[in-house]
């Protein structure tokens, strides 16, 4: 599996793998088969850990992120909607997760959701691995097809084409065509977090990612050009009342709503959790300013969401960083001004969006500088912010006057 087929060309590949950072290899790492972090035991859990783990399935998954119960106390709900209340029938949503972990290669993904697809949505086994197999499985239907295709784009490009989106709402209504954009980043972010944490399978999965195919393309940068017009108008805020108003009003600033922000409302029973996850990544979490801004200017660069570069090039000024270190957040890690720390963090940044995983040189490298709670958010803040590109880039929300453009090289 050539990491030149995606980026079409010799020159054009060796271009993405500069961008990318130093060492890059053309194939998946092997994903671990033991713990970085061990699943959180029943004796010794602190008061925070109980009170997440008693509302929680026996599952590894919850175990690991007990060790930091507040992250994942602001990301559940986000996550609990997604999965138990947005407004995707449940085989669209099955079908979107899966194969969003089979291009990550999370084999933890994979186990636990063939179990919710056959048991939620009465797939048989021949279904789930066709999932694996993609498009060309046989008896899909063409908007089945389209959903696929959509977790395809939304992997490798970053956005959802013209094609996919007119033929998702074709079928259907704006919220759902939401629900599954932000499922599919849903759960790239959740490959993140199994594949760099070590998540290992539970005694009770039994499935398995298939062994039979070809493995997927490694993600690169994205070679489409960005919308030019907004494909979902954001909202004025005079035009916003009740419910939505309240829930703008956090981001209101000089009586003005951000682009960002006035296009999400569009969906407000998403917007709620999705805000209350992003509000704490972005102002609350526990890692230093400067680091958080590296990860989330890096990964707007590695996406081409201008929007987020724009946005966060004034807040990242606040965090410490001067305009030549902004400048070169653009080379990545391979940019020999930068110290063994910052180096790492670029390259966390760089393997979370080429592989959904953090190599073991780069992991220990963060943890010499970093704190178990801060090593899980260094992979949450790239997911989210890959996450919010995705939107970004997927719905048109354009960047308003006054912010610097995003470097174009």
């Amino acid at each position: 599996m050539s990491f030149r087929t995606f980026v079409m060309g010799v020159s054009a590949a060796l271009l993405v793998a500069t961008a990318m950072g130093k060492d890059m290899s053309d194939k998946f790492s092997p994903r671990l088969t033991e713990q970085r972090l061990p699943a959180i035991g029943k004796v010794g859990r602190t008061p925070e850990q109980e009170k997440m783990l008693a509302s929680r399935a026996d599952y590894n998954i919850y175990k690991t992120l007990a060790h930091h119960p507040t992250l994942y106390a602001k990301w559940s709900p986000l996550g609990q909607y997604l999965l138990n209340g947005s407004t995707l029938p449940a085989r669209d949503r099955e079908i979107v997760i899966l194969r969003m972990g089979w291009l990550c290669q999370a084999p933890y993904e994979w186990s636990q959701h063939a179990r919710i697809a056959k048991a939620d949505a009465k797939m048989a086994d021949a279904e789930v691995h066709a999932i694996a197999e993609g498009v060309k499985a046989k008896n899909w239907t063409d908007f089945e097809r389209t959903l696929i295709n959509m977790v395809d784009e939304i992997r490798y490009d970053t956005k959802i084409s013209d094609k996919t989106w007119n033929a998702l709402r074709a079928k259907y209504s704006l919220e759902q065509t939401i629900d599954a954009m932000y499922t599919a980043t849903q759960y790239q972010l959740v490959s993140m977090a199994l594949n760099s944490l070590g998540v290992q399978l539970d005694p009770v999965l039994a499935d398995r990612m298939p062994s039979d195919l070809p493995l997927p393309k490694l993600a690169g940068m994205p070679t489409s050009s960005r919308l030019a017009t907004p494909r979902v108008k954001p909202i004025p805020l005079s035009e916003l009342s009740g419910e939505r108003l309240e829930l703008v009003k956090p981001r209101i600033r000089d009586n003005k709503l951000p682009n960002l922000y006035g296009t999400l409302i569009n969906h407000p029973k998403l917007y709620g959790p999705r805000a209350g996850f992003g509000t704490y990544i972005q102002r609350e979490s526990l890692l230093p300013p400067k680091t958080r801004e590296l990860l989330i200017m890096r990964t707007g660069w590695l996406i081409k969401a201008e929007y987020e570069w724009a946005h966060h090039v004034p807040i990242a000024k606040e965090a410490g960083l001067n305009d030549a270190e902004i400048a070169r957040i653009t080379k990545g890690a391979s940019a020999p001004e930068w110290s063994e720390e910052y180096r790492a963090v670029l390259q966390a940044a760089d393997e979370l969006r080429r592989e959904t995983f953090i190599a073991d040189e780069t992991w220990q490298t963060l943890a010499k500088y970093y704190n178990t709670q801060q090593m899980i958010e260094i992979v949450y803040t790239v997911g989210a912010y890959s996450m919010t590109g995705v939107a970004i880039n997927s719905l048109g929300i354009q960047v308003e006057d006054g912010y610097p453009k995003m470097p174009k090289n």
